[in-house]
């Protein structure tokens, strides 16, 4: 088996994950979901909401983020997951985001009419982006002891 770097266990589990709980604020009370992403080339991760969710308008109101995607997680093994912080935002309906549209529409069983409906706004879904300041590797399968848990700020 090769030994992958840090960052490279950061892409290899962003693109085979497909869940992630996200962390919002409003005032001082922290709020946390979960929803399905795609990522892109440089592992911003993309998920399709509906703005009038508690996450989507307390994104509007303060961008800054953070993010838990579980990857090892089954009891008696060793843990493996990551922690991201970083800044959101509500993507407007555009040709341009037609890419990643269509990743999402792949990994999740969406048709093109869905691709075609959320990059022209011809539904009340939107498109959110987190951009990562900071990748937090937990990571027991690969490393041990102080080395489980590694922060990488560019991947």
């Amino acid at each position: 088996m090769m030994h992958l770097s840090p960052s490279g266990l950061i892409k290899q589990y962003l693109a085979q994950q497909h869940m992630m709980q996200l962390a919002t604020m409003r005032g001082e009370q922290p709020w946390i979901c979960t929803v399905y992403f795609v990522i892109d080339d440089t592992y911003n991760l993309y998920w399709a909401s509906l703005p009038s969710r508690r996450h989507s308008q307390e994104i509007a109101e303060h961008p800054n983020v953070a993010a838990a995607v579980p990857v090892n997680f089954v009891k008696g093994e060793p843990v493996a997951g990551l922690q991201i912080e970083g800044t959101a935002e509500m993507l407007q309906p555009a040709e341009t985001h037609r890419p990643i549209a269509q990743r999402y529409a792949e990994k999740f069983g969406r048709d093109d009419a869905w691709v075609d409906a959320i990059t022209t706004g011809r539904t009340e879904h939107r498109l959110y982006k987190l951009t990562p300041a900071l990748y937090v590797l937990f990571d027991e399968v690969h490393f041990s002891g102080d080395q489980a848990r590694q922060e990488i700020t560019d991947l």
